[in-house]
């Protein structure tokens, strides 16, 4: 026959203030039925900056569009980790020009905002 295994102080401790936590946070708000519609959502288009780890003037760079978070991070203070239940942020598209971004996301019927490139040298 085994004996129950005793649980230490921190392995308690940590179990209260999980189960506190849980208790004080707001619901997760989880849209089952996939409600939202595209209009909702907007997207940012960018073309972003080379990389720092370079010396290189980068010619190429494609434009990106990528969309905005609708509800904010939640946070597992137990472990530290962050999750969130809006997985649209995960896109990422890459486009050859701003044109052809900006055709996208009006055949898409997503609103946009432009982030212009301020790559010039001084």
């Amino acid at each position: 026959m085994t004996k129950p295994v005793k649980r230490d102080a921190q392995t308690n401790r940590a179990d209260r203030k999980f189960v506190e936590h849980v208790s004080t946070s707001q619901p997760l708000a989880i849209d089952i039925n996939g409600s939202r519609t595209r209009a909702d959502h907007v997207a940012r288009i960018f073309r972003p900056s080379r990389s720092v780890m370079t010396s290189a003037r980068v010619s190429r760079r494609p434009w990106l569009l990528v969309f905005e978070r609708q509800v904010p991070p939640i946070i597992d203070c137990l472990m530290g980790y962050t999750g969130g239940s809006d997985t649209l942020t995960q896109v990422e598209l890459h486009f050859p020009s701003r044109d052809a971004a900006i055709a996208y996301a009006e055949r898409h019927k997503l609103k946009y905002t432009v982030v212009n490139d301020r790559s010039g040298r001084p």
